[in-house]
């Protein structure tokens, strides 16, 4: 695994117990991706599999696309290049892992399948679907 990768997927997943408090203190159900959980009880399973989950957002400072004048950040047009990036990720997750749909991302993760998925979106030219090719 590389730095960029590294980077990544730290700043996907930091922090995200913080957010149980954003979740409904009522019996409520929800769906996630074909899965149903209900809270209180399944706030951590909730947490833990949004966590799992790639998130691409918008990205400043990056390569430039297209050549040395074109744009380094996708701030205000990039949403429906990131979504598909986010989609594309999970269809590979559910295909190429093992676990597949029920895949949970952990700090100390070995499995060079993930990673290797998580580089083919990092924001370089070589890299197969990032922003860079994608945005072309």
């Amino acid at each position: 695994m590389n730095s960029a990768a590294l980077s990544l997927a730290a700043s996907m997943f930091e922090g995200s117990n913080s957010d149980i408090d954003n979740l409904p203190d009522t019996e409520t159900i929800l769906h996630i991706l074909g899965i149903e959980y209900k809270t209180p009880n399944d706030s951590y399973a909730i947490l833990h599999d949004i966590a799992s989950k790639f998130w691409f957002t918008y990205r400043t400072g990056f390569a430039p696309i297209g050549g040395p004048s074109g744009p380094t950040k996708d701030t205000g047009w990039g949403c429906m290049m990131r979504c598909g990036q986010m989609m594309l990720a999970e269809g590979y997750v559910r295909f190429f892992l093992p676990a597949g749909r029920y895949f949970r991302w952990h700090p100390q993760l070995v499995d060079t399948t993930y990673w290797d998925i998580l580089n083919m979106f990092i924001d370089k030219r070589h890299s197969s679907y990032s922003i860079q090719q994608i945005g072309l």
